[in-house]
């Protein structure tokens, strides 16, 4: 799918063309958050045009290109839930036929999206619920205005993407079936390559608890314990985790706010080949990243695609469900206010100059300030 965005936040005009892996990449403040959460936005507005149909709606089947690009750029002030002068001529569109528009409504993809806010949400999700807070809030006042109270009630202070995930959580213990067996393993290798232990929701209160691997040495013996004493990255998993477990379907896409947060260099490289096995059991996946590390494992999965690359996967411990066709990857550059393509080759992996050019500058002062002392010393 292709998307045009201009005057979104600091995104003045730029084009995407989503694949089965997309990534966002380059320096904080540039707008790549912005266009993840379009992103999503028209991904549930599609869905909800989907149920509008079934249910026979004479104006959904009515509904054009043309005419639904109006309504996702009318709804993008909802979506950030901010006022309209900061989205002024903000526009975040669909470029495609209509026969191609005809087909992406009758195809299923559930969106669903893990923010860069996850780790305090996974422990404060109760508290940051709307309505329990507005409730509270009003409940601590001697006289309570009914009229205020169904206002605070109704609305959200948070942008679409984060209500909605806060919503999630506080039904984990109402959303739990098995997911498919290719995301469950995925789930298991997530528990076992990363976290190193097991998540347990309790199916009535929804209370999350961790239980790490056993201890083998000495006499102290493994406790579960609540989310809150654990670590940042066992925090920051746990939304993923529960997503491949009980609700991922091949076709859906899952979208992740730097997927690197709280992760060691060596886990940043572990969490790339998680989201190729995912794209590999068909999960579409978008990421906003400013991670070297996983960016440079995406690259060796790119090259180790290649036909004489078998023996070098065996060589580094690669499964053949982790390398990546580079025709279903697609990488961009946020930028100087636009949004720039990478070249991807088959050979070199995505050339994502962002990552170079500091770890060139890095090097030359590093050097720099080494030798200069080695001299000043002599």
């Amino acid at each position: 799918m292709r998307f045009e965005a201009r005057n979104l936040g600091v995104v003045k005009q730029g084009e995407l063309t989503q694949r089965p892996l997309t990534i966002f990449c380059g320096p904080n403040n540039t707008g790549k958050t912005w266009v993840m959460y379009s992103l999503y936005h028209y991904y549930a507005l599609i869905e909800w045009f989907k149920g509008e149909e079934k249910r026979g709606s004479l104006e959904v089947k009515k509904i054009n290109v043309q005419n639904f690009n109006k309504i996702l750029n009318e709804k993008l002030v909802d979506v950030f839930n901010t006022n309209q002068g900061l989205l002024k001529n903000a526009q975040f569109t669909l470029k495609c036929s209509e026969e191609e528009f005809k087909n992406r409504i009758q195809n299923r993809c559930d969106p669903f999206l893990v923010p860069a806010e996850r780790t305090g949400l996974h422990l404060f999700y109760r508290e940051l619920s709307t309505r329990r807070t507005a409730l509270l809030h009003h409940a601590s006042k001697p006289n309570i205005d009914l009229v205020e109270l169904l206002r605070d009630v109704m609305s959200s202070p948070y942008a679409m993407p984060i209500a909605t995930y806060i919503d999630w959580l506080n039904k984990l213990s109402k959303s739990q079936p098995s997911s498919q067996d290719l995301f469950h393993d995925c789930g298991e290798y997530l528990k076992k390559q990363l976290v190193q232990g097991a998540y347990t929701v309790d199916p009535e209160t929804s209370d999350i608890t961790f239980e790490p691997e056993s201890i083998e040495d000495g006499d102290q013996e493994t406790r579960s314990m609540g989310l809150h004493m654990t670590s940042g990255t066992v925090k920051s998993l746990f939304g993923l985790w529960f997503y491949l477990e009980h609700q991922a379907k091949a076709g859906d896409l899952l979208m992740i706010d730097e997927p690197e947060l709280n992760l060691h260099p060596r886990n940043q490289r572990i969490i790339a080949r998680l989201l190729a096995k995912l794209v590999n059991a068909g999960l579409n996946v978008v990421v906003s990243t400013h991670s070297d590390y996983i960016v440079r494992e995406f690259n060796s999965l790119i090259m180790l695609n290649h036909d004489h690359a078998k023996g070098l996967r065996k060589k580094h411990n690669y499964g053949d469900d982790e390398v990546l066709d580079p025709a279903n990857v697609g990488a961009y550059l946020f930028d100087k206010q636009t949004i720039i393509p990478f070249k991807i080759s088959p050979n070199d992996g995505i050339y994502a100059t962002t990552f170079d050019e500091v770890i060139r500058d890095l090097n030359q002062v590093n050097d720099d300030i080494y030798y200069s002392l080695q001299e000043a010393e002599s």
